[in-house]
């Protein structure tokens, strides 16, 4: 999942759309839709280690129809 940084102890919706190659749309689209937990740090969402990979494990088993062929 994520590496372990003691630096960085919570990651913006920037640094988790970049990790993941996709939007910050999109990661707000899974904050609002209950996917991806977080908590709005001055007036910014942020998400600790433990949200982003709980939000990963539910990406796994989730299924997208779109892609089966």
């Amino acid at each position: 999942m994520i590496e372990n940084n003691n630096e960085l102890e919570h990651y913006s919706v920037k640094e988790i759309a970049d990790l993941l190659k996709v939007s910050p749309r999109t990661i707000y689209k899974y904050v609002l839709n209950g996917m991806l937990k977080g908590k709005k740090i001055a007036e910014k969402w942020r998400f600790s280690k433990e949200q982003i990979d709980t939000f990963l494990k539910k990406l796994e088993k989730k299924e997208y129809p779109r892609y089966v062929k």
